[in-house]
């Protein structure tokens, strides 16, 4: 069902150079959720933000860029629960396609000669064709770690993110695996991105 589209341009300011990211959204009353998948009372974008196939995702953005990112298309970043719950598929698997990792599925270090390798570089979504789980979701496990809404410490300001990277250890592209260590509102990393979920209208109000 398509209606009302508009096409976004979001200007982004990162680390002093602007970031054009070009979008089809629909009015706030009537949002978009082509390209994400319905999981219970939640939609999550199929792809990392920009949330579309053979794009790089975007990296180096704050927790509150983020946010604020998702908010401009209608959407939210994902709960922490949200997030797992979608990583780990139907099946609640620790990698999202199995229980067992498996080299070179998807863009994390690879196991070479009983060592570990990290991976060459940032890659664009979709691009690892076998990185997905049976929710369709793609490159939950490594490529970027993903900005979630929640809290590694509040005490300390410090958010968490989720799945991984290509450059650190497999490990920590487990589904449950969560890190937030100094990873307050305004830090960044080329190694972090995100994407957006959305929750579903409740119809009885």
């Amino acid at each position: 069902m398509i209606s009302a589209y508009r096409l976004i341009f979001i200007l982004t300011l990162v680390n002093n150079f602007f970031f054009m990211t070009q979008v089809w959204s629909k009015n706030k009353s009537d949002i978009s959720s082509d390209n994400m998948v319905l999981i219970n009372d939640f939609y999550i974008d199929k792809y990392e933000f920009p949330n579309r196939a053979n794009v790089y995702p975007i990296v180096n953005v704050t927790f509150s860029q983020a946010e604020s990112m998702c908010n401009q298309v209608g959407k939210r970043l994902c709960t922490e629960q949200e997030w797992q719950h979608a990583a780990a598929g139907p099946e609640s698997f620790s990698y999202g396609y199995s229980n067992t990792f498996e080299s070179g599925r998807c863009n994390t270090p690879t196991l070479q000669n009983s060592s570990w390798k990290s991976g060459k570089s940032l890659a664009k979504s979709g691009s690892f064709s076998r990185c997905f789980n049976n929710y369709k979701l793609f490159d939950m496990i490594g490529n970027v770690w993903e900005w979630t809404n929640g809290w590694y410490s509040e005490y300390k300001n410090w958010r968490v993110v989720r799945g991984g990277s290509y450059f650190n250890s497999a490990n920590m592209a487990r589904a449950e695996s969560r890190y937030g260590q100094f990873l307050h509102e305004q830090f960044r990393l080329d190694l972090i991105g995100f994407r957006c979920c959305l929750s579903v209208p409740n119809t009885n109000l």
